[in-house]
């Protein structure tokens, strides 16, 4: 069996939409997004949606490296909504280049036991109708 380390912390939230942002200015950053979206595809097309319902993060790390190798994602009750990464979906903490001490430094991480994080894993699998990925919350 493979070692790691598996942490758990509530998720930072983003950057909220201000109205001080003019509809010039606005209209003018959802057409650069969009463009860019277009040009550049997304890391994890079936979770972009997602990502900021997540409210606590569960992250499996390498034990010697302290690299994120897998992530999943609970909504604020306790579900699993996604977990990356799966098919076409690289991950949201896999694809930076924070480590172990990182999370540490920067997030209150608490530890959890590796039964706990497989047991979440394989819920997504069990709950996710294939068909309607996009549309589940």
């Amino acid at each position: 069996m493979k070692k790691a380390t598996y942490i758990q912390f509530k998720a930072p939230k983003t950057e909220q939409k201000t109205q001080s942002d003019g509809i010039v200015k606005r209209t003018f950053k959802s057409a650069i997004v969009g463009i860019l979206t277009f040009i550049i595809p997304k890391a994890n097309p079936d979770f972009e949606n997602k990502i900021d319902l997540v409210e606590n993060w569960l992250i499996e790390l390498g034990f010697e490296t302290g690299i994120p190798e897998r992530e999943i994602g609970l909504n604020k009750n306790g579900q699993v909504i996604l977990k990356m990464p799966f098919k076409n979906n690289y991950g949201y903490w896999t694809d930076n280049n924070l480590m172990l001490k990182d999370f540490k430094k920067h997030f209150k991480t608490s530890e959890i036991n590796n039964t706990d994080f497989e047991k979440y894993w394989n819920l997504f699998d069990q709950i996710a109708d294939k068909k309607t990925l996009g549309n589940t919350v």
